[in-house]
């Protein structure tokens, strides 16, 4: 496995909503929606679901095969937050959540998740047979950029940004 040197996503855009949403709370602007997301496995279609309406909602829902495209990332990224970053105990009343972002920046779709784990994201090298191992070389391969951000000793940031038709 190889480290991920931190990179920043395009615009350096950090500003997703002034404190963490809680679990299960969402918000929706015209360019930016978040999403305050549990370290459970159901977090992952909601996530998708989520990233499905919001495309919906702004109009840019089929372009080029752009929602199947965001739907793979956002659950390659949150899986990849559910397994990795979760803090311990993990109990239903915990403060801590995962925050899924997405951006909408011109030509750029940027998906976003914010987790409390300083742990570096590690891209695997396997080309065996396991089952896991492969979010980051998916995310690798359907987005035009991504990286990952250290936030400061209040987590990290992992993202990925997709092109858009020019149209959206």
């Amino acid at each position: 496995m190889s480290a991920i040197k931190p990179d920043e996503p395009p615009g350096a855009w950090w500003g997703l909503t002034p404190v963490p949403l809680p679990i299960g709370h969402r918000f929706l602007g015209r360019h930016v929606a978040v999403h305050g997301l549990g370290f459970h496995a159901v977090s992952v279609k909601s996530a998708r679901d989520f990233s499905q309406a919001v495309l919906r909602d702004w109009g840019i829902c089929e372009t080029a095969g752009l929602l199947n495209e965001v739907r793979l990332v956002v659950s390659e990224l949150v899986t990849n937050a559910c397994r990795h970053a979760a803090p311990e105990p993990v109990a239903p009343e915990t403060e801590w959540s995962i925050q899924l972002g997405l951006h909408r920046d011109g030509a750029n779709l940027t998906c976003m998740v914010f987790d409390p784990s300083r742990r570096v994201p590690q891209l695997s090298d396997q080309a065996g047979l396991e089952e896991g191992g492969r979010g980051l070389r998916l995310i690798e391969s359907f987005s035009s950029d991504w990286g990952w951000q250290p936030l400061g000793g209040q987590g990290k940031v992992v993202w990925a940004a997709l092109a858009m038709a020019e149209s959206s």
